[in-house]
């Protein structure tokens, strides 16, 4: 430590005699002498065999990785770490006499942070035999009660490891400057994650100058920058609609530069997808994840909205080689199978025109073939007797083929007896295979298809670069194990009446309590009919009805919302003012309940179920003009252990899904036996939660029984008719 704060104070020092001498940037060092950088100026290696990457003559070789998440307790983050430094130095003896130079790292270097985690870390580094390793944190070395900042790597790690160093003046701020063998790293953390992950300014202006030098001493060597968000609008994932992963921070200053080569961590995407590498102005790569894989939202086979089943059995980074010409390799790696991802990219050294980032532009959608897909889906349905619901369906494809790979695949689902049509997205198996080839020739998909009924079934294969294939189709017959369905609806559990003045329901079963809500005669409209009446009408936030059962406490109120009948919700309302989330016929509370709600205007329905949810939605806004006609569906069947869930909208089934377990139930007597109307229930049993701003609601139903998609009819024919009158 004291060496260290010796070696601030002289580089302090120096700074100072240069800032006031006139020379180089302050806080920038040049190279050692001893010390020779690849030979890349054109005017020496005019033709275009130089500008071929050379294997026999590399002068350079480092690991490029990121999201290691070491946890400290000798788990899989440790195991993993170690199988990527022994195979990123066993690649790099293949080509590089002189082995593997260097570790970098892109941040998330310990899962939350602690001092325990980055020791563990540091024990492994050094373990390793490896002389050189550079890095800089991420979102998760800064959570919690972390002390995980650059500053304490570098203390922590001890200064073998900071020899690479050439400008200490930033690294309090999270910044680096660092030289190997005449190769410039640049290490830069954001000042915070969202917002676009902003830096501060002097760090952005330490980077252009720091920039700008290197560049004007050797235009022609590459620059290597690493963050750990990406930056904005350049490789796979960068663009995502949250600005969390991204940074839109960097880009004018890095525009400047083509000589610069950014690596970036934080979304953990797959390195074997074509779109990790890109090149605009400057030239940007992904590292994957060491840890575990995850990919964008979207896709229904997926554990999480954005991990897949089998994330943690994938784990990747990059090896980048640099020979006497300045050109550059980068091999794929795939430490989960001990060996590398399809062909390496390489990269001709840098030049003025630009010429060297043409090759892994944007363009590359323009010369991508689509997709191919013949052959013929099949479906098979599985029916419960007990309950005679469909409690599970399986479409099995044939695999596309493609001149990459197929990335997912779309499937479109009509109801042709209904005419309701879904489409759902589900990902191949691209991310864990080293070659495509090897990718599984038929894939099986699980699909949500609740009720009986004649279907067609659409499926396209879709590349990484959104091309898209010809539709293979089946047609099926799908029926219940009863045979016809009947159209008749069950008698209701209750009707709520708005009338007088006040809420009632017309069976007694529940306590209702107005809170600032009216009913009043008004007019509205409902399948092109306007006609004066009664209704339940919110008009500012905080306004609602709480609604209890009486014949129910928590304790026995699963005899209800598990039967082996299930049950159904029926509104008939407009919401005026939507935004946020904010609850219609809703109660919700974790860990339990049910409830129909709004998302920014999108009708869909919630419900915690054994160790997690149904969450299924209308995928379109409702009417904010005329009265929306909803139905909500669930069922528990005990065959199965799963509870079903289906949402209409005007008669028409529009989602439905499925979750292993019962509905859970809020143990709080007054929270868990309650719901409301316009708003939801809060922890403390009133009606304080995503409240309506401005909300009608003419109609609501509970029956016995999940109704259904023939008696949905039945009871949306009925609404019409009834309305007005």
């Amino acid at each position: 430590m004291k060496k260290f704060l010796l070696i601030l104070l002289c580089v302090a020092m120096t700074a100072a005699i240069i800032a006031c001498s006139g020379g180089q940037t302050p806080g920038v060092s040049e190279p050692p002498e001893d010390v020779q950088p690849p030979t890349n100026d054109p005017t020496d290696s005019p033709d275009s065999a130089n500008k071929t990457f050379d294997e026999n003559n590399v002068v350079l070789s480092f690991g490029a990785i990121s999201d290691i998440h070491i946890t400290g307790n000798g788990g899989d983050s440790e195991s993993k770490f170690r199988a990527a430094l022994t195979q990123l130095k066993a690649e790099a003896a293949k080509h590089d006499k002189n082995g593997l130079d260097a570790i970098t790292i892109a941040g998330d270097i310990a899962d939350t942070g602690k001092a325990s985690q980055v020791n563990a870390f540091t024990k492994l580094v050094k373990n390793s035999g490896i002389a050189n390793v550079m890095l800089v944190p991420g979102n998760h070395d800064h959570s919690g009660d972390s002390v995980a900042t650059l500053k304490y790597y570098i203390d922590t790690m001890g200064e073998k490891y900071y020899k690479n160093d050439v400008d200490f003046t930033m690294i309090d701020k999270g910044a680096r400057h660092c030289v190997l063998n005449g190769v410039h790293f640049i290490f830069i953390e954001p000042a915070q994650y969202g917002s676009n992950c902003p830096y501060r300014q002097d760090v952005l202006t330490w980077l252009n100058n720091t920039l700008k030098q290197i560049t004007e001493a050797d235009p022609n060597a590459y620059v290597f920058v690493y963050t750990h968000p990406m930056v904005y609008d350049t490789c796979y994932g960068s663009d995502l609609p949250d600005g969390f992963w991204y940074t839109t921070y960097l880009t004018s200053i890095l525009s400047k530069y083509p000589q610069v080569v950014t690596f970036g961590g934080h979304l953990h995407f797959p390195v074997n997808d074509e779109r990790s590498i890109m090149q605009t102005k400057f030239t940007s790569l992904g590292c994957g994840s060491v840890r575990y894989l995850a990919i964008e939202r979207g896709y229904s086979n997926m554990a999480s909205a954005t991990v897949p089943h089998d994330a943690y059995s994938v784990s990747s980074g990059l090896l980048v080689q640099i020979d006497a010409n300045g050109n550059l390799r980068i091999t794929k790696m795939d430490f989960s199978n001990n060996t590398t991802f399809k062909e390496p990219w390489e990269i001709s050294y840098p030049t003025e025109d630009g010429a060297h980032l043409k090759k892994y532009g944007k363009d590359r959608a323009k010369s991508n073939k689509a997709p191919t897909l013949t052959g013929t889906p099949k479906l098979d349905v599985t029916v419960s007797p007990t309950t005679n619901i469909i409690s599970g369906a399986t479409l099995t494809v044939p695999a596309g083929s493609d001149d990459d790979l197929v990335h997912h695949y779309e499937v479109t689902i009509k109801n042709k007896t209904t005419g309701t049509t879904v489409t759902y997205k589900y990902l191949s198996d691209f991310y864990r295979h080293p070659q495509p080839s090897s990718m599984a020739k038929t894939l099986s998909f699980p699909l949500e298809i609740a009720v009986a009924g004649e279907y067609m079934i659409d499926v396209v294969a879709v590349d990484s670069w959104d091309a898209k294939s010809g539709k293979i189709t089946c047609e099926v017959s799908v029926s219940g194990a009863g045979g016809n369905l009947s159209a008749e609806l069950p008698d209701v559990y209750t009707d709520f009446e708005f009338k007088n003045g006040a809420v009632t329901d017309t069976n007694g079963k529940f306590d209702i309590k107005i809170n600032g809500a009216t009913v009043v005669n008004t007019q509205l409209t409902f399948a092109g009919k306007t006609a004066n009446t009664d209704a339940f009408k919110v008009s500012a936030l905080g306004q609602n009805a709480v609604v209890r059962f009486k014949d129910y406490t928590s304790a026995t109120l699963s005899n209800f919302y598990n039967s082996s009948m299930g049950f159904s919700i029926e509104a008939l309302y407009t919401n005026y003012a939507p935004g946020g989330t904010q609850g219609i016929v809703c109660g919700t509370q974790s860990p339990g309940g049910w409830g129909l709600a709004e998302k920014d205007g999108v009708p869909y329905l919630f419900t915690y179920v054994g160790s997690g949810n149904i969450n299924i939605s209308i995928n379109k806004a409702s009417s904010k003009k005329e009265l929306n006609h909803v139905v909500c569906t669930m069922i528990y069947d005990s065959a199965s252990n799963k509870t079903y869930s289906a949402i209409y909208l005007n008669g028409k089934l529009v989602n439905s899904g499925s979750y292993t377990g019962k509905i859970r139930i809020n143990s709080t007597n007054s929270v868990g036996t309650a719901f409301c109307l316009g708003a939801d229930i809060s922890a403390a049993g009133t009606g304080s939660d995503f409240g309506m701003k401005n909300f009608v609601l003419a109609d609501a139903k509970i029956y016995v029984g999940a109704l259904n998609y023939e008696q949905v009819n039945t009871a949306y024919n009925n609404a019409v008719e009834n309305f007005g009158n």
